[in-house]
């Protein structure tokens, strides 16, 4: 019995080593050419099994690498990723989203194409298509508007300065 015992803890033992030093190197995944591997930080949009690449979304977005089906449209991949509302605008602000897009992985210099995304609705076909490595950056510039409350601190501070220079000249005068 302690015989027999002592062969299958020796047997099993064994068969545990080898599978550790030969399994691994057998069980290995089949990678399919030009896909991208899949991690859970990787953002997928489009149908699955059909071809795709890897974009990379900064900004006022949904940010991080997206796996984008080959063929879609920037516009239709923009308003998947946005955060921003179009003509979102305050009282005293106005704000506008700005696209710029960068080729081959590179967000140096100047970029391959920059618009509004206001405009992009309207002139649908002379924005670039989607391509791998593409960097696309959403932007929001939001500028103050002139109203009645800064004028009305403008003449506040002017007539302060013209009240404090007109009793100024009387003090010397008298």
């Amino acid at each position: 019995m302690f015989v027999l015992r002592h062969l299958l803890v020796r047997s099993l033992l064994l068969g545990a080593a080898l599978t550790l030093a030969v399994g691994p190197s057998l069980a290995q995944a089949q990678q399919l050419p030009n896909a991208p591997v899949l991690t859970p930080n990787v953002k997928e949009y489009g149908r699955p099994g059909y071809p795709v690449f890897t974009v990379y979304v900064w900004g006022q977005a949904d940010t991080g690498v997206w796996s984008v089906e080959q063929g879609t449209d920037l516009l239709e991949f923009i308003s998947v990723v946005s955060r921003t509302q179009l003509g979102d605008r305050g009282p005293d602000s106005r704000s506008t989203q700005k696209l710029k897009l960068y080729r081959d992985g590179k967000a140096k210099g100047e970029p391959f194409f920059e618009a509004r995304i206001q405009e992009l609705f309207t002139a649908r076909s002379s924005y670039p298509a989607l391509q791998p490595e593409d960097i696309l950056v959403l932007e929001t510039e939001v500028r103050s508007r002139f109203t009645w409350r800064d004028l009305g601190q403008i003449i506040g501070i002017a007539s302060t300065i013209l009240n404090t220079f007109l009793i100024l000249d009387r003090i010397q005068n008298n």
